[in-house]
Formats: C-alpha cells, sequence, structure tokens
C-alpha cells in the first residue's frame, strides 16, 4: 500500500466516521462500538500514512530535536487528557458519564487532540515533506469536524453546565476566562 492510496482512503473513511458519529449522537446519545471503529480507522490511517511518508532516523538536526520535544508533549498532554477522564467507556465514547473539567481540560474543551496532533506534527518533523504535509491537514480538518460534532452533542447532553464550559474554556488551547475578567466586559 502506498502512502497515495492511504491518503485516498483516509479521506472517505474520515467522511464516513464523521458522518456515522453526527447521526449516533443524534439518535443514541452515544457512539456504537462501529461508529468507535469507524473514527478510530480515521485517526489510524493517517498514521499509517505519515509512517508511509517519513523514514525515521536518529535526530542529526535542530528540526529533528523540535519534533521529539512536540512530539513526546503531544503524547504526555494525551495520555494526562485521556486519564482525566476516570473511565474507559467514556473515554471510548461509549458512555457520556460527567462533564470532564479537571486537569488539562481547566486550559482546552479538547486537550486529547491537541495532543494527539502534535504527537503527529512531531513525527512528520523528522522528515517534511508534502506527503507530511497532506497527512497533517487532513488530521487538522476531520479532527475540527470531530469537535464540532462532540460539541454539538454535549450541549445537548449537559446543557448549561456545558454552555458555561464552552464560555470560559478555549476550543483547543489558551488562558482559560475566569468568571471576574470575563464579567467585566
Amino acid at each position: 500500500m502506498t502512502i497515495a492510496m492511504l491518503l485516498t482512503a483516509a479521506l472517505p473513511v474520515a467522511a464516513l466516521a464523521l458522518i456515522s458519529a453526527r447521526r449516533e449522537y443524534r439518535r443514541r446519545g452515544r457512539l456504537s462500538w462501529f461508529g468507535l471503529s469507524l473514527l478510530i480507522a480515521m485517526l489510524f490511517i493517517p498514521n499509517l500514512a505519515l509512517d508511509y511518508a517519513t523514514t525515521y532516523e536518529w535526530p542529526r538536526s535542530a528540526t529533528d530535536y523540535a519534533g521529539i520535544a512536540v512530539g513526546t508533549a503531544g503524547i504526555v498532554l494525551l495520555v494526562f487528557s485521556l486519564s482525566a477522564f476516570r473511565s474507559m467507556t467514556k473515554m471510548l465514547c461509549l458512555d457520556q458519564g460527567e462533564l470532564t473539567i479537571c486537569g488539562p481540560y481547566r486550559f482546552s474543551r479538547n486537550p486529547q487532540y491537541v495532543g494527539y496532533f502534535l504527537f503527529l506534527a512531531g513525527y512528520a518533523m523528522n522528515d517534511w515533506s508534502l506527503w507530511c504535509l497532506a497527512v497533517l491537514a487532513i488530521v487538522a480538518v476531520s479532527l475540527h469536524l470531530l469537535v464540532l460534532i462532540e460539541e454539538e452533542h454535549l450541549k445537548r447532553v449537559f446543557g448549561d453546565e456545558y454552555a458555561e464550559f464552552l464560555r470560559r474554556v478555549p476550543r483547543y488551547f489558551g488562558r482559560p476566562v475566569n468568571r471576574s475578567e470575563r464579567d467585566r466586559f
């Protein structure tokens, strides 16, 4: 399988996964195992494409070392974000549980996706090419669309609590707005 074939497969798989996730969240309020499998494929295919696009070697340049630092930071953020869920079924979007607002979720509504993207960006920095940029673009667009679908679902599930979370915490990363600052405007 070549990188072109993987990237060609990534687009319809991402579209199918996103359509399925939106439909399942609206109808069932959670993902099925099939919907979860599609989302995993949506995230795995670009990983595989990136693996084909790069030839990993020991770091030799400042960009390589920066890539290791960015990728490591991404993995650490991803692990801390997923551990904040404290539930495997919640982490896998099979159970809504309670709204997670602790740990990295104080600074980002989606730190797990930020971490995943940083990991891929760090990996790609070790062998920049147009293929790597294409993979990162597909991942960025797919994750953003998934975030929009999840936000729609979470608004329905958690109502005012999630609305406050939206006002207080940035979508991807930044400084949280505390109530006294927000009320001044």
